[in-house]
């Protein structure tokens, strides 16, 4: 018999009384009151809860939200132990995998940054040896999300103790594919396009950046941004940085993010970088070709939308996904009476970021 599905993300704007609305949506799903006993913020009793948790599962099978890969490496010596007594263990969290020989066989799961969705919070499930489940959500100032302890000041928990069959079954069946890596679907053959700019990211003259390791964000979608593609492209490949191509065409009368919420995975969130496929959905085929152009050349490339107009959508971008230099369209340093007024002026990126700016030469 299938599993019902369940919506888990927490809903926006409703503070401490959305735990209910989970309570309401559990029950909805299992056709009855699930067994679950409701908790509001208590530090002590909630780490208290996470190494009974830990104890109780050693040895069987174990899922763990971290929140972030930064406290996962906090816990590296308790999580490679109950790796080395046989625990199964798959673990969520925001950031890259941590470089720790002991994780060396945990089932990890980058995650996208969206703080009210199930695979960003701190939980823990388990179905072996029995049926436990610790769920809970933070509440506080999403610029602190996931960052200190959970006494630090500002934090705001709530969620739920279980061990209902039924919902330890619902977990499992909504964490189940959650940043696992997606099979691979197989690709149409490379276009024409694609190779030539593969073509001359490979053989562009481009000088080392001399930045510090971290991405490089190149504006597209105006000017002669296929200029600016090839030098970000070229700095990316060999300097082994990830590419961030921030989209301003979307500087427009709408916005693409809608009511910037995000929940959807397949939608555009200002959370996270979108891949060739998203930008074709979008109505994006220039910089889904780009992208495509990237993972050709073997460069992790994402696109992102600026949610703000010029250097302050770039500086933006470089905030939130560790850019260290920025590539601009060739003339973007005699800018237009247009450009100055959107606010693009290469003067004014330097000085409000601190990093350097790079103007793609002209194609000759």
């Amino acid at each position: 018999m299938a599993v019902p599905s369940m919506d888990w993300t927490y809903p926006a704007g409703s503070g401490d009384a959305g735990i209910f609305e989970i309570g309401r949506r559990l029950a909805e799903a299992l056709g009855r009151a699930p067994d679950a006993t409701r908790f509001t913020y208590d530090p002590r009793g909630m780490l208290r809860t996470t190494r009974e948790i830990e104890a109780a599962a050693r040895g069987g099978r174990l899922l763990v939200g971290f929140q972030t890969a930064a406290k996962l490496r906090v816990e590296a010596l308790r999580y490679a132990d109950l790796l080395e007594a046989g625990t199964r263990l798959t673990v969520w969290a925001i950031g890259p995998r941590p470089d720790d020989p002991g994780l060396a066989l945990l089932d990890y799961r980058q995650v996208p940054g969206d703080h009210r969705r199930l695979e960003t919070q701190w939980f823990l499930v388990t179905d072996d040896p029995e049926p436990l489940a610790f769920v809970s959500y933070e509440l506080g100032d999403p610029a602190t999300f996931g960052i200190g302890g959970a006494a630090t000041p500002g934090k705001r928990f709530v969620g739920f103790v279980s061990d209902d069959p039924g919902v330890v079954e619902l977990l499992i069946a909504a964490l189940g594919l959650l940043g696992a890596p997606p099979a691979e679907a197989p690709r149409a053959p490379t276009s024409a396009a694609v190779q030539e700019l593969v073509r001359l990211g490979e053989t562009a003259d481009v000088a080392p950046s001399g930045a510090p390791a971290g991405a490089v964000v190149v504006a597209v979608g105006r000017g002669a941004d296929r200029d600016a593609f090839v030098v970000g492209l070229a700095l990316a490949a060999r300097e082994n940085r990830q590419l961030v191509l921030v989209d301003r065409s979307a500087e427009g009368f709408s916005s693409p993010y809608g009511d910037l919420r995000g929940d959807d995975l397949g939608r555009p969130s200002p959370d996270r970088l979108f891949d060739d496929a998203l930008a074709r959905r979008e109505g994006r085929g220039g910089i889904g070709t780009y992208l495509e152009a990237a993972q050709a050349a073997g460069v992790t490339a994402g696109g992102w939308f600026p949610t703000q107009s010029g250097a302050e959508g770039l500086a933006e971008a470089a905030r939130r996904f560790g850019g260290v230099l920025f590539v601009l369209p060739p003339g973007a340093d005699r800018p237009s009476l247009a450009e100055r007024l959107r606010g693009v002026m290469t003067d004014r990126l330097r000085a409000s970021t601190g990093l350097p700016v790079i103007v793609a030469a002209p194609t000759r």
